[in-house]
């Protein structure tokens, strides 16, 4: 786990090998990346980076934590929500993030995004719980979350395998009928 956030200093050093690994990934397989090369590529030594994480997987997830918080932010700005905003949001950030996710899934790392995303599950229903027109039991809420967790992922998952060949508007209509198929009556 990082440590030392409020320090500048550390803060700097491990925004520093974030951007390492992210450049390492884009030249060679995860699984092939030593510390020694994120240490080096940040220009920083291994005992640095081991003053901040425990693992290579730990600086990754916290740039996955970064991603997190900023999709948090964007559908904290939201109004008046429901699950074709929410979708519009979820589409929109991930084609910022394209190269990203296509390394992400190359390298077999998909599982640690799910998981990180997972996580902040309980954040975004704080976050939106007051936005929808309509609402679920508290005792529904974790099996809603996890119901558009996986499908909205699987969507995604599915988007990158096809090399991005869908369009924005595409998973959006996807998305609409997927809805409404789903809708009970």
């Amino acid at each position: 786990m990082t440590r030392k956030r409020n320090n500048p200093s550390a803060v700097r050093s491990q925004e520093w090998m974030m951007e390492a690994l992210l450049s390492l990934l884009k030249e060679k397989p995860y699984a092939n990346i030593t510390i020694t090369e994120i240490a080096e590529k940040a220009d920083l030594d291994r005992s640095t980076f081991y003053r901040h994480f425990h693992s290579k997987e730990a600086v990754l997830e916290r740039y996955l934590d970064q991603l997190s918080q900023e999709y948090l932010r964007r559908l904290d700005a939201g109004e008046n929500m429901d699950m074709g905003k929410v979708a519009k949001i979820f589409i929109a950030f991930w084609i910022e993030h394209m190269d990203f996710i296509r390394m992400i899934r190359k390298n077999g790392l998909d599982s640690l995004l799910l998981k990180t995303f997972n996580k902040h599950l309980p954040s975004i229903h704080r976050l939106t719980k007051d936005k929808f027109t309509y609402s679920i039991s508290e005792e529904n809420m974790e099996f809603a979350l996890a119901f558009n967790a996986g499908g909205m992922w699987n969507i995604l998952m599915k988007w990158v395998d096809s090399d991005f060949t869908y369009s924005y508007e595409d998973l959006l209509k996807a998305f609409e009928e997927i809805s409404r198929f789903n809708y009970f009556r």
